[in-house]
């Protein structure tokens, strides 16, 4: 810290210390992972942003959606997951969960749950 004397006035400041250029915002979340089969019924495979699901999108609880703040397009970090873009939303009555897209029922039942994954919204 350097102090600065001009005129009599006293003014404090701080120089050289860098400014943060990423915002964080973060959740503990449990993650399971989603597919769907054949099934031809209408809007069946089509996300709530109104895109068909794919690899890389991720469902979230509406309470992580409110708390960070997120909208559609998003992306988010699921630690040791990857990165996936936030283009669904869960059953109002979901709370602290991310649910993931794979191609494959068989994929998505050895996925699992797994259990306080750290959520990083990426800005």
């Amino acid at each position: 810290m350097r102090t600065f004397i001009i005129t009599g006035l006293l003014i404090v400041g701080i120089l050289g210390l860098p400014r943060p250029s990423t915002t964080v915002t973060m959740s503990i979340v449990t993650v399971t992972a989603y597919s769907y089969n054949s099934c031809r019924a209408p809007n069946y495979g089509v996300t709530s942003s109104g895109q068909r699901v794919k690899e890389g999108i991720v469902a979230l609880s509406r309470d992580v959606e409110d708390s960070l703040n997120l909208q559609f397009g998003n992306r988010v970090l699921l630690h040791g997951l990857g990165v996936f873009e936030f283009s669904d939303r869960m059953a109002s009555h979901w709370r602290n969960k991310a649910d993931i897209f794979l191609e494959s029922v068989s994929q998505a039942r050895r996925f699992g749950v797994k259990r306080h994954v750290v959520l990083v919204k990426l800005v």
